[in-house]
């Protein structure tokens, strides 16, 4: 095996390793529409500047804040660190843990379901103000919502990555459901 040509910790000199990479636009296919649900008011992701191409309605949807036209079995729930803390201990018996059943449910059928938290990992995992909800409780609501409802769980560090995690995801499922 040959030895790598920089030793770690050299600083890098290369543009390349000094710019933020830039990921390629996104190329829509005809007929994919996102849904955004008419509930989710404090992120409208998409309404403002959606990306050249997307095509985004409003409908309420009965499950998650983010659809596909067209898939009803396809839903991206989002959360921001103020409503995780409330979603993963007060909310769990009357709101969570039933929208977690209907999860479940949409996957049997043949669906994907996501949680991006639009929050850093080590911001989520620490002492928050103004509740007394522990990390140990939201850690452990996420092992359950991922391990025993099958959702998938993400963390996008800020707006920007949840976007482009939702529209990556979204994607990805409207193009497979389409080669079926």
């Amino acid at each position: 095996m040959k030895a790598s040509p920089r030793p770690c910790g050299v600083i890098q000199t290369n543009p390349k390793y000094l710019t933020p990479f830039k990921f390629k636009d996104y190329i829509f296919p005809d007929g994919f529409c996102l849904i955004v649900d008419t509930r989710e008011q404090h992120s409208p992701l998409f309404l403002d500047k959606p990306p050249k191409g997307l095509m985004v309605m409003r409908d309420t949807l009965r499950a998650g804040d983010y659809g596909i036209k067209g898939f009803p079995a396809f839903a991206i729930e989002k959360k921001y660190c103020g409503d995780l803390f409330t979603y993963c201990s007060s909310e769990m018996d009357f709101k969570t843990y039933p929208k977690m059943e209907r999860f479940k449910r949409m996957i049997a059928a043949g669906g994907w379901i996501g949680l991006v938290i639009e929050e850093r990992y080590s911001d989520v995992f620490k002492w928050q103000e103004h509740t007394k909800v522990t990390p140990e409780c939201v850690r452990g609501a996420l092992k359950k919502f991922a391990v025993h409802f099958g959702v998938h769980v993400h963390f996008a560090n800020n707006r920007e990555g949840a976007a482009r995690w939702i529209l990556d995801m979204s994607l990805s499922y409207y193009e497979k459901m389409k080669e079926l």
